[in-house]
């Protein structure tokens, strides 16, 4: 019995592959035909997918749309029916998985039933959150369900600079949380937003990274819709020119996200990418219009998403979302 069984799990896991290689091959083609005919010419299913578990947030941290209340919706948690329903869809064909949008993840305690779901599907998984609720039981369970991957932001080398941004925030209790993460063996990152308060602490933060063990410390610019006092002096820091909140970097008429991911929100919204923080451009409703592969296909050919993809990969400027992204 055991024979077949261990059989059974290698076969179901050589077709997960094969369906994962095949349906990004698809995709690759889709973003280069796309990219080059400057036009919606998607095939397959989305490689990577943010889902979310909460939409709202335990801290009001500076310039954070969910913190301040700048997003109009009702507070809600994602069920586990749902997400299994959402998994479904999307696999076999489903790589990566993120279990973040706009909210803190681990405010919803189904959290880990979530990871593991995802886990035995073969999705490589995901959790980025603010590291207020990692106390051990949790953390041994995200590292029970099979999480690949824990970022825990820590946008500071002590209390005072971390305060600065993170509003609500308690610097010694994410420091517990990101030792109780590393103590149960999960992969740890840690990530730090590049702000005036943290650019000439690189140093000191990549230290206490290496102090608590975690598995790499990264440092990425920060978004802002206003200007603030926040905002980094050395402008390679931030992805923004000097004394202004436009983009460095130049918006190119092509968007690898776009054709390779979605984002679900808790109440089933699809959306574009991650920039579409109120549901401006949401394609559809999975949960709405039925969670099953035709349902889904159906969304995501939309006219509604082919108007929005072809908007992108003809002139990108007009799309709002686009001019805070750094791809």
């Amino acid at each position: 019995m055991h024979y077949f069984c261990n059989k059974m799990i290698t076969r179901t896991s050589i077709f997960i592959r094969t369906a994962q290689v095949a349906n990004a091959i698809k995709v690759c083609l889709s973003y280069l035909l796309s990219a080059t005919l400057h036009r919606d010419l998607r095939l397959g299913m989305p490689l990577s997918a943010s889902i979310e578990p909460a939409n709202y947030c335990n801290l009001h941290c500076v310039q954070c749309p969910t913190g301040l209340g700048m997003i109009t919706k009702k507070t809600s948690l994602l069920s586990l029916e749902n997400f299994r329903k959402a998994i479904d869809v999307l696999t076999p064909e489903l790589i990566y998985l993120n279990l973040y949008f706009q909210g803190e993840p681990t405010l919803n305690k189904d959290l880990p039933e979530m990871v593991r779901y995802a886990t035995e599907k073969g999705v490589f998984t995901s959790v980025s959150t603010n590291g207020h609720f990692l106390d051990m039981n949790t953390c041994v369970k995200l590292k029970d369900a099979g999480l690949s991957h824990l970022i825990v932001s820590l946008d500071g080398a002590n209390e005072e600079s971390y305060r600065r941004y993170r509003r609500g925030g308690d610097f010694k209790k994410v420091i517990e949380g990101i030792t109780n993460a590393v103590k149960s063996g999960l992969k740890v990152e840690l990530q730090c937003l590049l702000l005036s308060s943290t650019e000439n602490q690189r140093d000191e933060i990549e230290a206490l990274g290496d102090k608590l063990g975690v598995w790499k410390t990264t440092f990425k610019t920060a978004q802002f819709y206003n200007s603030d006092s926040l905002m980094p002096a050395d402008e390679k820091n931030s992805r923004y020119k000097k004394g202004s909140l436009t983009i460095k970097r130049k918006l190119h008429n092509r968007c690898w996200r776009v054709i390779s991911g979605i984002v679900i929100t808790t109440d089933g919204e699809i959306l574009p990418c991650c920039f579409d923080k109120d549901c401006a451009h949401s394609y559809g409703n999975l949960f709405k219009t039925g969670t099953t592969k035709e349902a889904l296909c159906g969304i995501l050919h939309s006219q509604k998403a082919s108007d929005f993809i072809n908007t992108v990969f003809r002139n990108r400027r007009r799309c709002k979302i686009c001019t805070n992204c750094t791809e």
